[in-house]
Order: structure tokens, then sequence, then C-alpha cells
């Protein structure tokens, strides 16, 4: 068995005692005598005297310590060896586990079927007042401005309240007010607190999703509740992607008040979740008793809730940035959203196992699942809703890039992706009309940026070349000559993009300032030498065709497809500079211009020339999130009145890549760091808290201590999980991760894997294994968890446990190798060699590098009687021992295992010979020969008196009894030390005596036989004289 690289826990000892191969003794000659001195065999076993049994990496340790070789006695001249034998462990053998597979057991719900509905003129209304607001992405601008079809709204709004809510809400979504629709009749009537039977045992989530079944009743109560969770969804994005920040941070004009503290507190959370969220109404963003100045800055947070609002928002065990503002509207937006666009789905805190067309299956959780299955009425009335998938994938999305993880969430990407086909069919199969084409170049360019960000393979490029085809552009890559510094005189070659669309653009009405959007670039110093523009020689390079907005953010898009496409070099870099630069030629959006800017600012942030620069526009950007004056917006102007408003700022958001503030600031700090700016980069880093980085910085000042003091004074402030957990990591102190657990309210599966290593490295392997199950069952899909709850199991000798968690490993990497091994070594212990095979093959396929599993593969394939590929083993074993050092460990073939062959490769071609199976026969005629080139083999490389036994064995079965008589064999029998007195020797050396007797005999040669008298007179003359 062997050890994965990405684990630090050494694979367990294996025991294969008790495996038969079942093949007969060869013959009453070669069986006679047969038990061996244990200088004959040797097995391997576990190194007792190994310093640290459970850290070894039987994988990658140079030295392979971990393997003792011992002389056992052989009782039978045939019986089947033992891969490894496994000491005696220090450690209580564990309990046979509760079986993974029952923890993981499974719960399936049939699916509501849509009831026959009629959609009256209220439904018509609200859905054509749904597509009017939300496929224009909230912003109407100057294009519609109050203009509505009259006809339809005489008759019904003086009927419905329903529709005077919607007209409403689209027209608040449209100027950006998202915080008076939440604080709106929608949410009074929507969350409204049932005081008089709360169920305390439903999260935030599960309480929404039964507000919105019982709620929704028709189709135009389902749009304003559409409504209003995009509402929420966009505050979030305002306040965490585009700014402005709703905190002025003090930057007013005398007589200039700003009131939405006040209203942000009432619905932070609103007052139906106060109890699940563990918050008092009012107390979520009062810290202070003082609210004098509340209105100057964003106040603390309660940490409580805080904490609360994040373990709900958790997926898979992974946790939520903790810098992230307001991160309730998202949890609102999203169990609404989820709840509309697919209302027979689990939500994200049920791990789904399979969603197919009339049932969906869960895994089982410890504490209960709920599930509160929709109305059929229900469901027809969310599948009338024409905008409700694509919001859900875009909050979904957000979702996704709110978590703090290595990898994305496999879980929510199954869900985006179920809605981005959901709005591929129903939005981009026969499109026809100018209309149809726009929107499905939007559907795709963020179905291919979905992609992006779950690193999706291609990353979504084919998304954005059909986005291309649809959005009437052509664009030619190419190259021109021309000047890229002030006092160049010889123009070079310079990348080009020529973008030229295939139809008029139509100039749109709307009240962009564009001057104020150009603001935002950092112009380069004076005395620099580079032009701000390449300057190209030909005039009509330097010309360039108005685009829409929408077609620049697909010149973003293949920018990202260069870059996602190609390794990041100088012709990389120059291909998305040539893109960028095509961009940064119109500013008519805020977020994508500043898009332009921010890439530009990551290619620039390599060059000496403009590496200034690059830092202040990253500086730039990241301050533009708020309203407080700063080094890059000084003034009240810069800082307020030159910034564009949120629906401005959000129209677009969702066609490009622009990361979270914190994720700005994170790669700011990292290039601060990369030049030397350690401090700097620090403060950053604790700014966002991620504290490995803060650790790493004060390291490299010279700082170690001050990380500590800097975070124990943060847990101080408000305590987060990840920073407890961060501070256990510094200290060692487990009480750290065991606060972070109850912080994240058992969610927070990073620190029982922290605790699992905590008490691996004790050596208390049964507490180890039982932290690392409930990680595996907070995040199911976290191989290196799997691996390492496998090995541990394997010492504990569970073997059942054991092969559950490799079993999850090779289902989720099907290349881990050292995975494979183990599940072949566990069957192996189980007397399962018909499972072990294929293991096995699956194993060397990935790495054939490793002894330990070519032993593995030969035992098995003798239990099985594969002889070929047994010989096959044993000589890939004869090149390792020949290529390697004795100190690797490499064993030399046992004489069982060469002659169980021997007698194996014989008993099959007699029984083929005897059935008189011509192709059977040829087939056991060419394994003898492998047989003989194996014999041949070894006795170049071994002088051990059982091969010459065998090889003259084998000799005589095939008829060649003139290469039966090997005197080497006899000779090699006296070389050993004692044999004089040795019984067991004595009758070996007598039978070989015997045998060379007969052959003399029956060839009648007398000069042979005066040679043999001599040999037999100094066998007697040595034992007499012992």
């Amino acid at each position: 068995s062997c050890a994965s690289n990405d684990s630090d826990v050494a694979f367990a000892f294996v025991n294969f005692d008790g495996v038969d191969f079942n093949e007969e003794e060869i013959n009453d000659k070669t069986t006679q005598g047969n038990e061996q001195d244990e200088d004959y065999r040797r097995i391997c076993e576990t190194d007792q005297a190994a310093s640290n049994p459970v850290e070894k990496k039987c994988m990658s340790n140079q030295n392979d310590n971990d393997v003792d070789v011992k002389h056992v006695t052989n009782k039978n001249l045939v019986d089947a060896c033992n891969t490894m034998i496994m000491g005696k462990d220090t450690h209580e053998k564990s309990e046979p586990s509760k079986n993974l597979s029952s923890e993981l057991a499974t719960l399936s719900y049939e699916k509501v079927l849509a009831a026959e509905i009629i959609l009256d003129e209220e439904a018509k209304y609200a859905i054509k007042e749904e597509e009017r607001i939300l496929m224009n992405d909230c912003y109407l601008g100057q294009i519609e401005d109050e203009k509505d079809d009259e006809n339809i709204a005489s008759s019904v709004l003086d009927e419905s309240g329903t529709i005077r809510r919607i007209r409403e809400s689209s027209k608040l979504l449209s100027q950006g007010h998202y915080i008076d629709i939440l604080n709106g009749p929608t949410s009074t009537d929507l969350l409204a607190d049932d005081d008089e039977n709360p169920d305390v045992t439903l999260t935030a989530s599960q309480k929404v999703r039964r507000c919105v079944l019982q709620y929704c009743t028709t189709v135009a109560k389902c749009v304003e509740v559409e409504l209003f969770a995009v509402a929420a969804l966009n505050l979030f994005i305002q306040l965490n992607y585009t700014g402005p920040s709703i905190h002025h941070g003090g930057v007013l004009r005398p007589g200039k008040e700003e009131k939405m503290t006040d209203s942000i507190m009432s619905i932070n959370p609103h007052p139906l979740f106060t109890s699940c969220l563990k918050c008092r109404v009012g107390q979520s963003m009062m810290m202070d008793g003082d609210g004098s100045d509340n209105n100057n800055q964003e106040l603390p947070i309660d940490p409580t809730f805080r904490n609360a609002v994040h373990a709900e928002l958790s997926v898979d065990g992974e946790w939520p940035c903790p810098v992230s503002k307001y991160p309730y509207f998202l949890l609102l937006a999203r169990s609404i959203l989820s709840t509309l666009a697919d209302p027979n789905r689990p939500d994200w805190s049920q791990y789904l196992l399979e969603d197919v067309e009339d049932k969906v299956v869960i895994r089982k959780q410890n504490s209960g699942n709920f599930y509160e299955p929709p109305s059929a009425i229900f469901v027809a009335c969310a599948e009338s809703l024409s905008c409700a998938p694509i919001w859900c994938a875009r909050a979904i999305v957000a979702h996704s890039r709110l978590l703090q993880c290595d990898e994305p969430s496999v879980t929510l990407w199954r869900a985006a992706k179920k809605e981005f086909d959901v709005c591929l069919m129903k939005y981009c199969e026969n499109v026809e009309k100018d209309e149809e084409n726009l929107l499905a170049c939007k559907i795709l360019l963020e179905y291919g940026l979905a992609q992006h960000h779950f690193d999706i393979e291609k990353k979504g490029k084919p998304f954005f070349w059909r986005a291309l085809r649809h959005s009437n552009l052509n664009v030619e890559v190419t190259g021109a000559e021309g000047r890229r510094t002030k006092y160049q005189k010889k123009a070079t070659a310079q990348m080009l993009v020529k973008a030229k669309p295939t139809k008029d653009v139509q100039k749109v009405n709307d009240s962009v300032n564009k001057e104020n959007i150009g603001k935002q670039e950092v112009k380069l110093e004076e005395d620099t030498i580079l032009l701000d523009k390449v300057k190209y020689v030909e005039e009509g390079d330097n010309v360039h065709f108005q685009l829409t907005i929408l077609q620049q953010t697909v010149l973003l898009a293949l920018c990202l497809d260069v870059k996602n496409d190609n390794p990041m070099d100088g012709l990389t870099a120059e291909q998305m500079g040539a893109y960028l630069e095509r961009v940064l030629q119109q500013h008519d959006d805020w977020m994508v211009y500043a898009t332009g800017l921010l890439e530009r600012a990551w290619l620039e942030s390599e060059r000496n020339h403009t590496r200034e620069r690059a830092l202040l526009q990253l500086q730039a950007l990241a301050d533009q999130h708020t309203n407080r004056l700063t080094f890059t917006q000084s003034t009240f102007q810069a800082a307020v009145e030159d910034s564009a408003p949120p629906q401005e700022r959000l129209r677009n958001i969702h066609y490009i890549v622009y990361p979270p503030r914190w994720s700005i600031l994170k790669d700011l700090a990292e290039r601060y760091a990369k030049i030397g700016i350690v401090t700097s980069a620090a403060e950053f880093f604790e700014e966002i808290e991620l504290w490995d980085e803060v650790v790493e910085c004060y390291r490299r000042a010279g700082k170690e201590k001050k990380a500590e003091e800097v975070v124990r004074k943060r847990l101080m402030e408000s305590e987060t999980p990840r920073m407890w957990s961060a501070l256990g990591d510094i200290t060692g102190e487990v009480s750290c991760y065991e606060k972070a657990l109850e912080l994240s309210y058992g969610k927070f599966s990073s620190a029982y894997v922290a605790l699992g290593k905590y008490y691996t490295d004790k050596g208390d392997l049964n507490q180890a294994v039982e932290h690392y199950k409930m990680a595996v069952h907070i995040k199911p899909l976290s191989p290196h968890v799997w691996f390492r709850l496998g090995t541990l199991s394997m010492r504990l000798e569970d073997w059942e446990t054991a092969l559950q968690a490799f079993t999850e490993v090779v289902q989720q990497e099907p290349e881990e190798g050292d995975a494979w091994a183990n599940v072949a070594a566990i069957h192996m212990h189980n007397k399962n060699p018909q499972e072990a095979y294929p293991a096995l093959n699956e194993s060397l396929k990935l790495n054939r590098n490793n002894w330990r599993v070519w032993i593995s593969k030969l035992y098995t394939c003798m239990d099985l009687k594969k002889y070929d590929e047994a010989i096959q083993a044993c000589f890939v074993l004869i090149d390792f021992k020949a290529k390697k050092n004795e100190s690797e460990g490499v064993p030399s073939l046992e004489e069982k295992v060469v002659k169980a062959l021997v007698g194996g490769a014989i008993k099959s071609f007699n029984d083929a010979n005897d059935s008189r199976d011509t192709s059977a026969t040829e087939s056991a005629r060419r394994t003898l020969g492998r047989v003989r080139d194996l014999l041949a083999a070894l006795r170049t490389s071994m002088k051990e008196p059982w091969l010459f036994e065998i090889s003259s064995y084998f000799s005589e079965c095939i008829g060649r009894a003139d290469l039966a008589l090997d005197v080497k064999e006899y000779r090699s029998l006296l070389n050993f030390r004692g044999w004089e007195t040795d019984l067991v020797m004595l009758q070996r050396i007598c039978r070989v005596l015997s045998q060379i007797a007969e052959l003399h005999f029956e060839e009648n040669d007398r000069e042979q036989l005066k040679k043999f008298n001599f040999l037999v007179n100094g066998v007697v003359k040595r034992v007499k004289a012992a």
C-alpha cells in the first residue's frame, strides 16, 4: 500500500495472511524437506523502530525505512506468500466503525408537476413588466421613461394592488433605490412574523422558502416577490462589487444629510429572522451605544449575527468571505430565487446527488433534512416567469464568488448549470430577430463567464465565441507598425485588434456622463517616455468604430479567453493588451471601463515603466467602492459628485469579470509583497482577514510575534471562525479550532480537518478519524480528506470505512494512483482478489514505478492463476532490484512464489494438454517459455539453492533431463553455514545427491560415478567431523 503525496498521513501496513493460491504440490520429490530455515524466507513487516509511523510516506520517502526483512519458515512448496504483515500496533483496534455508507444514506423526493393554469390580464401584465425591467438589467435610462401599455394598465391597476407594487418596484429598481423596496409593503406581507406558531427549528433559508410557497398564489405575486429578490441581490452586489457605499464616510456638504443607516438597520435582518440568525431587532448594525455619528462611517456588525448568516451561506464546508458587506441580502435573494426558478429543488444546504425528471435524491443529514414540497399551482405560476432562471443563476455565481475556497463548489456549479441550460433552451435556439440576438449574446456571455468562475474545462471559450456570433461584431487580431514611446523614431510591429460592427449602432439616449467615467483612469506621469496610446503609422489603424456596450463586453470576454488559453508570457500580455486598448477607446459604461482599467493594471504591474501607475490604478479602483476621502479620491467632487449611481454601475456587471473589493485588495497586497513592500501588504491582508498571508508578510518583515498580536486584537473586536482557525494555526492550541466550530455552528470543515491533523500528530487516531468523518460529512467533495480518513482507518483495521473512503477518492479523483493501490490492498486483505485486480491495474496505469504495487499485482495474479501477468510482474521486480540499491527495500522474489509459479504453469500445461484444446495448449506452452526465461534471469541475479532446485525440476518436467543436473545447487547448499548439524539442510543435500546419483546410473557413465563417489565421501567426512 502506498501514501498519497497530498497527504501527510502514512498508509497502514496491510496483513494478507491466509490468502491461498490453492496450487497442488509439484511432486513428491520437491515436497520432501520443504521446510527451510528462516535465513531463506523473507517477508515485509512493519518497522516498529520507525520514529514516527504515522507521518511516514511509503510512496515518497527516499529511505523507505518502514520495511524490515525477516526470515520465517515455509510450510508448503506452493503456498501463497504474503505481501506485507502488519506488526502489532500500539494503537487500540477500533470498533468496526459506523459504516460511512449508512452515514451517507440518501433521501428521495418525488417532484410536483405543474397544474394547468390560464394567464389572466393581471398575469400577462405582470410578466410583461417583469421582462421590461429585468431583461434590461434593471436599467431603463431615458429610453422607456414612464412608457407603459395604457390599454392593459388602465383596467388592471384599478383592481390589483399587486400590480401597483410591481410598478413601484420596477421604478425603484431602475433608480437604484433597493433599500426602499426591501423596506416596502412586499417585505411586510411576504416576511410576516408568525408570532402565534413560530417554528424555531427552521433556518432562515427554510423560512424564506416557506414564506414564498405560501405567499405566491398567483403569477403576479410571483413577479412581485421576484423583483423583491432582485433588489436584495443588487444591493449585495452594489455593496461588495460596484459601489458606491451607502455610508458616506463623512463626505457631506453642509446641510446635506443621509438617512440610509436607519433604513437598512431595520431590514438587516428582517424581523422574521432575528431569532434564527441570533440577532435582536435593530442590533445587527449597533455595537456602540452612541449613535450620534452613525452616518459618518459603516458601523461594525454583530459578530454572532454575521456568523449565523455565514453559516447558512456556507456550502460543502466552505466558509464565506468574512469581510463581505451585508451577506444577509444575498441569503435572502438566493433563498427566494432558487424557490422561484426551481421549486422542486432543495436549497444549497442539502447535498444533491441526483436530479432527474421525476425525483430528486439528496444525502441524508444527521441533523435532519428540510424539504417542503411546493403546490402544483405554485409550480405552474413559477414556471410562467421569464427571468427567474437567469437571475437565479446570477445569484448562484455571486454565492460561489463569496466563498473562500481553493476550488469552486461543485454543488453550486450543478445548480448554476441547470439554470443556464434552461436559459439556453429558452433564449438561444432558433434566434432570428435583432432583439433575440442581443439576448442570446448576453446569455451565452454570462454562461461562459460562469464557467470561468467555476473553473470548468475550457473556461467558457465555446460560449464566448458563440456570443461573438450573436453580437453583430467582426473582430480581427492583426499587426501594424506603430510607436509606443515619445522619442521612438523607427516604427515597430504592434499587435492590433480591429473591431467593426456588422450593423449600424443605434444611438442610445441615456443619462450617462461619459466624461466622469473617463476620470477613473490614472494617467501616466508627464516625465514618462511612454505614450498614452500606441501611435500607428497608418492613420486608418488609429480610427476606431463606435461599439455598443455589449460588444465591448464581448471583447473583454475574448481578452479573458486569451489569458485562460495561453501561458502568461510576453506574447499573451501583448495580445491581451491589444484587446484592452480597443475597449478603452470608449468609456460608455462605468464598470466596463473599470474592468478594462483593472485588467490593464494587472498587465502593467509586470513592467518597470508602468508599475507605479498600475498600483495607483488598483488603489483607485478599490477606493471607488467607498465614499471616503482617500489618496486617489481626495475631494468631495471625486468621491461623490463624479461617481456613477448604483443603477448605472450594475447595468452590465453580469457580463464582465469584475472582482469584489476584497479580491482587488488581495491582488494589490500580493503585488506590494512581490516588490518587497511587505508591511503595507500585511495591512491590506489584515483588512480582508487573510491571516495566513498576514503571518507570512510579518515573518518576512522580521515581526513574527506581530501576527499573533494582530489576530488576538481583532478577535477582541469581532470573532469569526476563520480568525479562530488562523490563531490555532499560529499557536497550535486545539481550543481555537473548537471555538471556530462553535461560531460556525459546526459547519466550518477546515476546523475539523485541522483537528484531525492535530490528533493524528498526537497519536490519537480514533479522535482523528472522528473529526475527519465530520469534515467529509460537511464537505463530501474533499478527496484529500477522504484519503487521510482511509489511511487512518487502515491503521485502525477498520477496513469497511477505509474502503468507503478510498472509493470516494477514486470517484472524485480517478487519477489518484495511490488511492487505487489502497483499494486493491483492502480487497486483498479481505481475500477478494477479483476486486483487487482491476484496482491494481488502474494504479499501475497511473504510476508504474511503485514496486509495492507490483508485488501486490504479482500475488493477486497468482491467486487468479493469471501466470503470464505474474511473470511480467516478476521481470519488473527484477529490474527494480537491479536499478535500486538495497536501502530502498525492494525485496527479492520469494521461493514459494517462484515454486508456485512453476508448479501452476506446469499444471496448466498438463490440464490443457489432457483436454486436447489446441489453443489452450499453445498458450500454456508459451507460458512455460516465459517461465524458462524468468528462471534464467533469476539465476543471473540470485545464487539461492532453492532456485537451482526449481530450475532442475522445471527442466526435468519439460523433458530436458540434460539440463536437470546442476551441481551449482549442491555447491550453494554446502556454502550454507552449519549445514553439517542442520537436519533440514542435511535432508536437502541428501536429496540432491540422490538425484545426481540416479541420473548417473541412468547414463551408466563410470567416469561420472567415480567423481560422484568422491563427492559423497567429502560430504560424509564433513558430517563426521562436525
